[in-house]
């Protein structure tokens, strides 16, 4: 997957991540998507989180890790050294918020904890 995939990537689980994760422990607080750059609040923690498009970027190799739960939507097809952009936005419209809320906590946390 190439950088600019990545982005597409990472766009694609940010535009729908603030609606698709309401019910999330991650909130959504501020956005600027033009930017990539966000802030979550941990509710549990009492804690706010900055994510800005280094951080977000940071966590795309961590899906293709044991660090994405298994669970989750399969990445094998977005994880080919022949992946196209058409098999990313396939990813995306099969992924659903607990992937979008894997993935933001691989890029605050380093793990997925919750849920």
């Amino acid at each position: 997957m190439d950088t600019t995939q990545q982005e597409q990537l990472v766009r694609g689980i940010m535009d729908n991540f603030p609606e698709a994760g309401s019910c999330n422990v991650l909130q959504c607080i501020r956005a600027n998507y033009s930017k990539l750059d966000f802030t979550f609040v941990d509710d549990e923690q009492d804690t706010h989180h900055p994510l800005d498009k280094a951080k977000l970027l940071a966590a795309v190799p961590l899906i293709f890790t044991n660090k994405w739960p298994k669970g989750c939507t399969k990445t094998a097809s977005i994880n080919t050294p022949s992946v196209t952009q058409d098999d990313v936005d396939d990813w995306l419209c099969t992924a659903d918020a607990q992937d979008f809320d894997a993935f933001i906590q691989l890029a605050i946390l380093g793990e997925v904890i919750y849920g």
